[in-house]
């Protein structure tokens, strides 16, 4: 509930006010889609597995169709925040051109890039249907890398290090000494555009937020693949990672209540 009323919310306030005016509207829309297409299609079905304490659905292809959904949307979620910081820090560095290295037309063709990365990600192994698994753990399904390790260890990193790239690349300028002299251009000679690199921080505190949550159950499944049964963590810790790191789709809201005013008027 939390999942797809605050991106409801989100997609109402950006749709329908003058909020987020200095945002490129295109990635934030991916982005908001991405967590609403997580809170309505794969964390509902957790509950009745989550009730039973088992795979409660009879068809098994069900499984792998979510463990696919929720793969290819925290992709597209960590490349829209990409998207979103390089937006941010284009149009702050190079503000006369950036209407024209990111125009909606360019901006459209990196979201539909984006989103076929992320759909392509998982289609490999999931092509027969039987690469999913019941994470028994955290009630819901999730891909089995175990048999196809080699291949989920490089197409991962062929596939997040250009996004955590950019991310770390476009975030580090904010603490430069070239971007406080830019500021000064920029507030002189943009003053339409002053609302600008608040978003930039907003953006920077919700990328910090998603890799923070999401880090903790990447590092628990490492461990928990590398070491002895015995010595592996208890089913509760998968848990409260696991959810932690759903909880990024919703948490961005929270961030754009307490740090944007421009969102609390649309809200209102």
């Amino acid at each position: 509930l939390s999942i797809v009323i605050s991106n409801c919310l989100i997609l109402l306030v950006v749709s329908w006010t003058k909020a987020f005016k200095n945002v490129n509207k295109l990635f934030l829309f991916s982005l908001t889609i991405s967590d609403l297409i997580l809170g309505l299609f794969v964390t509902p079905f957790s509950i009745f597995n989550s009730l039973y304490n088992a795979w409660v659905f009879a068809n098994d292809i069900f499984c792998c169709v979510e463990a696919y959904v929720l793969a290819a949307v925290v992709i597209a979620a960590l490349y829209a925040l990409a998207l979103l910081q390089v937006d941010h820090f284009v149009a702050i560095r190079k503000p006369d051109r950036h209407h024209y290295m990111l125009s909606p037309a360019r901006s459209a063709c990196w979201i539909f890039i984006v989103w076929l990365v992320a759909v392509s990600f998982c289609m490999p192994p999931l092509i027969s249907l039987r690469r999913a698994r019941y994470y028994r753990e955290a009630f819901i399904c999730i891909i089995e890398a175990k048999k196809q390790r080699a291949y989920f260890m490089t197409a991962g990193l062929l596939i997040t290090a250009p996004g955590l790239s950019a991310l770390i690349y476009t975030s580090s300028y904010m603490f430069t000494s070239a971007y406080k002299k830019q500021l000064t251009f920029f507030y002189q000679v943009f003053p339409d555009r002053a609302s600008r690199p608040l978003n930039y921080k907003i953006n920077f505190i919700n990328s910090i937020v998603f890799l923070l949550c999401w880090l903790p159950w990447c590092l628990l499944r490492v461990h928990h693949v590398s070491v002895p049964r015995s010595d592996r963590a208890p089913p509760e810790i998968h848990f409260y990672l696991f959810w932690l790191g759903i909880c990024t789709a919703f948490f961005k809201f929270i961030v754009y209540v307490i740090m944007s005013e421009e969102f609390r008027s649309g809200l209102r």
